[in-house]
């Protein structure tokens, strides 16, 4: 009787641990003294179902809705308003000075810009909008992106928000030189002054401090891809694997950069303003082939690839499975890509066009049957030899059952195909249908973006479903446990979207 007569202290409030999960906080259960065993595990199934709602994408993150609702129709005004003026004085100024000989190719390529020091940061805001296209998809099919991506993700509205100010900033630099450039005597090349100031303003606006423009969104991509600059040295998530995916779309944009600071600095350096000043678009055709043909243009080619091909190792080196190696060996494909195309300008011999045209296909069929078999998961092992006739078998290969886009399997088919096309659009210029270069070069790009972007999406279903069937498998394990009690029960269980996200993030091909 003695222990009977211990001063009762009752336990401290018991908190669900699913508001550690990346997404915004879950509301908490908490335990009261004298509560009934029966009430207590009724209240444990019901916070097992709301935590299995919120990872399939049912319960809309609180924190996503506050920041949709500071996204009306008024913070559009603005940027899209600035837009449209630009816009029509781009137009006005090529109709006035073009009013005898104008037509409407002429008066597009002076309204967009399609030389090298402006692709870049255009491709940028292509990457933007590509993006909220992808969360829009994710979010309509019920998919729970902070799971998979281990944080909040960026609400559409906001990204297409940040797209329109970089649009904005973009427009507002053509415009200054463009007008610029009507006063005669300018020596001091607003055309080239104004590209390098528009690389400069989208740097600022990356890692500028200030609570502008999604900071915390903005922090977050500028670590990622710095920790992804730096592997094998960093951690590898499946948000630096997408990040780092994108920026190997982007090679051929840092090159670009690359190209812009190399002639920049021999215009700037070599030419003063004076009598025989010389108009900058001669001297970037001047200076042009030497800075692409150039060591460094080629290293910027191949960073990205670097990149991904340190983070496989990396993943490698944590988990053992060869498949990392085979991936390793994907991204190694584009290096005697590079190596080929920079011996083909060197020295553009029937020989050097062969060795890259094989080249190119190596890497481009390499990288399309990965996407299908390992980043998109699409062909399964079929068990029988009698499959259903609505997903036939091919030779011993089926079609997985689970799909979250889309229900047809058709859609899935047309994207084989047209990921099978982009992946070799380069041959539009290798046999002469387009060119490399201006107008040309910004189409491969962009078509590029297109194909990531919808890659994305895939990509994601598929680490959606992998991860959810892992999901699945850890808590009815422990559901069918009878040695945990019901609290360590429920507690494992919620914890399972957060080991999912931090600890078995490599679980798939990275």
């Amino acid at each position: 009787n003695i222990g009977s007569q211990r001063p009762h202290h009752p336990p401290p409030p018991f908190r669900s641990k699913l508001s550690e999960i990346p997404g915004g906080a879950a509301p908490a259960s908490t335990y009261r003294p004298g509560t009934e065993s029966q009430q207590m595990a009724q209240d444990s199934h019901v916070t097992v179902q709301k935590a299995l709602q919120r990872k399939k994408g049912k319960d809309i993150d609180s924190r996503t809705d506050q920041e949709r609702a500071h996204f009306t129709q008024s913070r559009f005004a603005v940027p899209v308003a600035a837009i449209v003026v630009m816009l029509w004085i781009l137009t006005m100024n090529s109709l006035l000075s073009r009013l005898f000989d104008w037509s409407l190719p002429k008066v597009a390529g002076e309204i967009m810009w399609k030389n090298a020091s402006v692709r870049p940061p255009i491709l940028l805001i292509l990457i933007l909008a590509g993006w909220a296209g992808v969360v829009w998809v994710g979010r309509s099919t019920a998919m729970n992106l902070e799971l998979v991506l281990g944080g909040p993700v960026q609400p559409v509205a906001a990204t297409c928000h940040s797209a329109l100010v970089l649009l904005t900033v973009l427009m507002g630099a053509h415009v200054t030189h463009v007008i610029v450039n009507e006063n005669p005597g300018i020596t001091w090349r607003p055309w080239l002054t104004c590209n390098l100031a528009l690389h400069a303003t989208f740097i600022a606006l990356a890692v500028m401090p200030m609570q502008l423009l999604q900071s915390d969104s903005r922090s977050s991509l500028v670590k990622t891809l710095l920790e992804s600059l730096v592997a094998p040295l960093a951690p590898v998530t499946f948000w630096h694997v997408i990040v780092a995916d994108y920026l190997t779309s982007m090679a051929k944009a840092l090159a670009d950069v690359q190209m812009t600071v190399c002639i920049s600095a021999h215009i700037f350096g070599e030419h003063r303003p004076g009598p025989s000043f010389v108009r900058t678009t001669e001297l970037w055709e001047n200076y042009h082939d030497h800075c692409n043909d150039s060591y460094a243009n080629s290293i910027m080619l191949v960073l990205p690839f670097w990149v991904r091909l340190m983070q496989c190792l990396k993943v490698y080196s944590k988990t053992g499975e060869q498949k990392n190696l085979w991936n390793a060996l994907k991204y190694f494909t584009a290096f005697p890509l590079v190596y080929a195309g920079y011996i083909k300008n060197k020295d553009p011999s029937p020989r050097n066009r062969a060795l890259f045209i094989l080249a190119a296909v190596l890497q481009s069929s390499y990288t399309f049957v990965w996407d299908v078999l390992m980043d998109w998961g699409l062909p399964q092992r079929s068990n029988d030899s009698g499959a259903p006739r609505s997903n036939p078998a091919c030779f011993k290969f089926t079609m997985r059952d689970k799909l979250l886009v889309s229900r047809r399997k058709q859609t899935y088919v047309m994207l084989c195909v047209f990921n099978f096309l982009l992946r070799f659009l380069w041959t539009l210029s290798v046999f002469g249908r387009v060119s490399s270069h201006g107008a040309g070069m910004f189409f491969f790009e962009f078509m590029e973006i297109l194909r990531r972007s919808v890659w994305a999406v895939f990509r994601i279903e598929w680490e959606v479903i992998v991860k959810d069937k892992l999901f699945l498998s850890v808590g009815d394990s422990k559901r069918r446990s009878p040695e945990a009690s019901d609290m360590e029960d429920l507690e494992e269980t919620e914890m399972v979207p957060l080991k999912l996200g931090k600890e078995l993030g490599n679980f798939t091909s990275l």
